[in-house]
């Protein structure tokens, strides 16, 4: 724990430093504490990003951003000491008990993340993508080597860049950093709507009922978590200003926008919320389009530049405009095998050929006991919030917001409508009901102490995750905290970090051992693959993994095998 805190305090300094540039180069206004470290974040993510087409994110470029985080800290020290003006204000407002719920999750977040991760995707693709950014940055056709490496989230990119590769401790705890920033941020709505009673405000208070779902996120560098949280930021602060914005206010929604976008594409309807305010306030907007259109576009360019390096393709995983000729392409039937794979997760596995659509929803509406629950949930909250809305609010943005999430689940319908993708739609549907029926403070505040109480379950007992999910092939588990976690973390994989050197037409890599589930590669060192994946794809697709050239940084290939 007191290492992670450590890597914390770097953080903190990191995106408060960082946080400037943006605010700078956009003249945003906004002195809040978490919108600042916010953007900090954003800002690391796209200089990590831009370095790591040609460099690893290595020693090197820690010290090159720790010099720029210096340089910054000198350079904006007046405005420094306003952030922590205001930050101390806000801090000594709270009552006792505010102080002591922060106070509560920020334990509760150092000791999760000093604990082993839980998710499966951490050992399937999180831990290598983080471990290819470190050692070479990004290599060119890596989803030919595993097909899930070539998502690459900006987020891994960022975590990439607090991970310390080089010490014997690697760091896997952006996620819990993450969570205490916006816990800061909700106890101030909460805080000022004793004064305000401003109805949204109490609605992002309320976020925080969620955590003791939220917090098996916090151990792994998990896209879900910054997906669940700032998209709520994004929707508080839509319905802030849908009736009355200026650019300062615009601008910081297309960023927590794009930010989003670029941390999980299949947010990216959330575009529709900028380009309504945008039409909606066309006449105080429409003066100060430049930098934020070559700014999207700067960032657009970088996310097809990632996919073409990493694929061959533009659009991965779609195969529109599919007009490159690159030889290390990844193979169609291996983006096929993917989408197969991510659409069948939702379904729990099921056999889907030639069921109807209705047929479909049964099976996705009774998918394997937690899926299914959290998807009935989802179905039920759907149906019942425009009547709800109609009764105890005709908000007109929340309505906006209910339209989006409708296309939004639509959209992931068509893809993989598993209830990560739509989570975030969930939470804020439940959470405008709660504050609809329940519009006093301390009824929240109820409701989130017990959910405060609730989020130490997996310090008391191990959970078997596979019992309550899709996963079932794999003994995934919770770890309960031990002694010496006080001082170091616990290895971030649950795998055993034993290999095998394996050698196929002339391509050694290391795989996992013979335990290992189909996708899973944990902390194996580079290049890595489980063995299983690599007979299987070649015993049914006659493809195999092979590299460009003798130096593994050149990237990879698919070849026919014979």
């Amino acid at each position: 724990m007191l290492l992670i805190l450590i890597n914390w305090i770097y953080i903190f300094i990191s995106s408060l430093s960082f946080g400037f540039l943006l605010k700078k180069l956009f003249k945003i206004e906004s002195q809040n504490f978490t919108i600042h470290h916010i953007l900090g974040l954003f800002s690391i993510t796209l200089f990590s990003w831009l370095y790591a087409f040609f460099f690893a994110l290595d020693h090197i470029f820690y010290g090159i951003m720790s010099s720029i985080t210096l340089f910054c800290l000198y350079f904006f020290r007046k405005e420094i000491k306003t952030q922590f003006t205001q930050f101390k204000k806000s801090w000594l407002s709270f009552s006792k008990t505010y102080k002591f719920g922060l106070l509560f999750i920020f334990i509760i977040a150092l000791a999760m993340s000093s604990v082993t991760p839980s998710i499966f995707d951490n050992e399937s693709y999180y831990l290598q993508t983080i471990k290819w950014l470190n050692e070479y940055g990004f290599v060119k056709g890596l989803g030919n080597l595993h097909i899930f490496f070539a998502q690459t989230s900006s987020w891994h990119i960022l975590q990439a860049a607090f991970t310390f590769p080089f010490l014997e401790t690697n760091f896997n705890d952006l996620n819990g950093f993450f969570l205490i920033i916006f816990s800061f941020f909700c106890f101030q709505q909460l805080h000022q709507f004793k004064t305000t009673k401003k109805i949204h405000q109490l609605y992002i208070g309320s976020v925080l009922v969620g955590l003791p779902f939220i917090i098996f996120f916090i151990n792994a560098p998990s896209p879900d978590l910054p997906v669940f949280l700032i998209s709520q930021l994004l929707f508080y602060l839509f319905i802030k200003h849908f009736n009355k914005i200026d650019y300062s206010n615009f601008i910081l929604i297309l960023l927590l926008t794009i930010f989003l976008c670029v941390i999980k594409i299949t947010t990216c309807v959330l575009v529709l919320l900028p380009l309504i305010l945008f039409v909606k306030h066309y006449k105080i907007l429409k003066s100060n389009l430049v930098k934020p259109i070559v700014f999207s576009i700067f960032v657009v360019g970088l996310f097809l530049m990632k996919n073409v390096i990493l694929t061959g393709y533009l659009l991965y995983p779609l195969q529109i405009l599919d007009v490159l000729n690159v030889d290390w392409k990844v193979p169609t039937a291996l983006i096929q095998l993917f989408k197969v794979g991510t659409y069948s997760a939702a379904f729990d596995y099921q056999e889907l050929a030639n069921l109807s659509t209705y047929q479909l929803f049964i099976a996705w509406i009774t998918s394997f006991k937690f899926n299914g629950i959290i998807n009935m949930i989802f179905m039920s909250l759907l149906i019942y919030f425009p009547f709800l809305w109609y009764f105890k609010s005709k908000e007109k943005s929340v309505f906006i917001l209910y339209v989006i999430g409708v296309l939004h689940f639509v959209l992931a319908w068509i893809f993989s409508p598993q209830y990560r993708f739509f989570f975030f739609y969930m939470l804020f549907f439940a959470m405008q009901i709660c504050v609809w029926f329940f519009r006093k403070e301390k009824i929240i505040v109820f409701f989130m102490a017990v959910s405060l109480l609730l989020s130490l379950v997996p310090f008391l007992t191990e959970l078997k995750l596979s019992n309550y999910t899709t996963i079932k092939k794999t003994n995934t588990k919770t770890s309960l905290l031990k002694l010496e976690n006080i001082l170091q973390p616990n290895v971030n994989s649950s795998m055993s970090g034993d290999f095998e050197q394996q050698i196929e037409n002339g391509f050694h890599y290391n795989s996992p051992t013979k335990e290992s589930y189909f996708w899973t590669v944990g902390i194996v060192p580079l290049p890595a693959v489980n063995v299983k994946q690599i007979s299987f794809i070649k015993k049914h697709y006659k493809i195999i993994p092979s590299l460009i050239t003798e130096d593994i940084g050149d990237g990879f290939k698919s070849l026919v095998s014979e």
